[in-house]
C-alpha cells in the first residue's frame, strides 16, 4: 500500500464531493437543533435526519441512544452513533461532533435567514455551519471518501454526532433510558 496514493486519491475523491458537502450543510442548517433551555426543540428532527443519510451512505451499525430530558418535546436529546468497519475492530478512532446550535441572537445582524445556508464567496454561511457542522460534514465525506476508495482503515471508524454540547452536556451525558435502532 502506497500511503501518498492513498492520499491523492482520498484527496480528489473528496473534492469531487464539494458540491454535496455545501448541499448537506444547507440541509442541515434548515434544521435548527437549538436546546430546549435556550428556547428551541432539541435536536431530534436533525438526529433522524443523520440517521437515514448514514445509512444511505454505508455506515454500520448505527444507533440512536436517547438520553432523556422532559424539557424536549420527545422527551429525550438524541445521541447517534454509526461505524464504518476497518481490516480489524479491535480498536476504533471515534470522530465526535455535536448536533445541537446556539440561537441566532439578534436576527437584524444577518445578512440573511439564519436557517437557509448560503453561499458567498466560496464560503458557506448559516447558523451552526461553524459550530460544528463543517467538523461533522468533513468527518462524515472524509468516511464517505475512504468507502468509495475501497480503502480499509486498519481500524474501525466510529461516529458520534451528540446533543446537548452548547448548553454544557448535562442531559446528553447521563445514561439513556433507552437505546433503539432506527
Amino acid at each position: 500500500m502506497n500511503p501518498t496514493s492513498n492520499f491523492d486519491k482520498l484527496a480528489r475523491r473528496i473534492e469531487s464531493f464539494r458540491d454535496e458537502m455545501v448541499d448537506l450543510q444547507m440541509r442541515l442548517c434548515a434544521l435548527p437543533a437549538i436546546a430546549p433551555s435556550s428556547g428551541g426543540e432539541g435536536e431530534a428532527k436533525k438526529a433522524d435526519f443523520l440517521v437515514e443519510w448514514l445509512k444511505d451512505n454505508g455506515f454500520i451499525d448505527i444507533a440512536l441512544i436517547k438520553a432523556p430530558d422532559l424539557d424536549a418535546p420527545d422527551g429525550y436529546r438524541p445521541n447517534v452513533l454509526a461505524h464504518y468497519r476497518g481490516k480489524s475492530s479491535a480498536s476504533t478512532v471515534w470522530i465526535m461532533t455535536h448536533t445541537d446550535i446556539v440561537p441566532p441572537g439578534e436576527m437584524s445582524l444577518w445578512h440573511g435567514n439564519p436557517y437557509k445556508a448560503w453561499v458567498e464567496k466560496g464560503r458557506v454561511y448559516g447558523r451552526g455551519v461553524e459550530d460544528n457542522q463543517q467538523d461533522m460534514v468533513a468527518s462524515l465525506f472524509a468516511v464517505k471518501a475512504l468507502r468509495a476508495e475501497g480503502i480499509e482503515p486498519n481500524c474501525d471508524i466510529g461516529i458520534a454526532l451528540v446533543a446537548d454540547e452548547e448548553t454544557g452536556s448535562r442531559t446528553a451525558s447521563r445514561r439513556p433510558a433507552s437505546s433503539s435502532p432506527p
